[in-house]
């Protein structure tokens, strides 16, 4: 796929999650107008850190296909969307075009298959269970998996308080397994109280 819109943030939505965005630059109401009437979606990616561009365009390849499913002007005048996101891409090149939007073309990737959590991680989705009434206004999902090791992967990774290139390296992994026990290992460390008891 060519030409498809990149939308860099530092915050990521990955296949199965629901993100709110609020929209109010001219050359992202053009392209969520552009979405909307051709319904087709675009590309969140992750900003690399320390970016001070004014343009964005310093982003990392791994990002998530997404489509609008939900628009609405909010309290202040701005635009307001729901994004879902799709499927996992790599992005193989970008560049700013005419509107100083980033675009790029995009390789996606096959979707992981479902796969049960093994038991020594089963902490994890209790943990996301816990957390997620703290966090479900920023970020939520379309239906869940609690007992599926890519989709509790996912949802930690949307929502753990991690750098991006750490975010870019779980995202990655074509392994659901081996990001699980990176992201077992990292709440271990940072959240040991919270998940005693659990």
């Amino acid at each position: 796929m060519n030409d498809i819109p990149l939308f860099p943030l530092k915050s990521i939505v990955l296949p199965g999650g629901l993100f709110p965005l609020r929209i109010f630059e001219r050359r992202y109401l053009d392209m969520i107008k552009d979405c909307i009437k051709e319904e087709k979606g675009f590309c969140i990616a992750l900003v690399r850190d320390n970016t001070n561009e004014e343009f964005i365009t310093n982003i990392y390849n791994y990002a998530c296909y997404v489509e609008i499913i939900d628009w609405n002007q909010l309290e202040d005048g701005l635009l307001g969307i729901t994004v879902e996101g799709k499927n996992k891409v790599h992005i193989t090149n970008s560049s700013l075009n005419n509107s100083n939007l980033l675009v790029g073309n995009i390789e996606a990737i096959e979707a992981e298959k479902e796969f049960m959590i093994p038991q020594k991680y089963i902490i994890l989705s209790k943990f996301y269970r816990k957390i997620y009434p703290g966090i479900k206004n920023f970020i939520s999902f379309k239906k869940e998996r609690f007992a599926d090791a890519t989709w509790v992967g996912y949802r930690l990774v949307e929502c753990l308080p991690l750098d991006a290139s750490s975010k870019n390296k779980l995202i990655a992994s074509n392994d659901a397994i081996e990001r699980l026990d990176k992201i077992y290992n990292i709440v271990n460390k940072i959240y040991k109280e919270e998940i005693k008891g659990l």
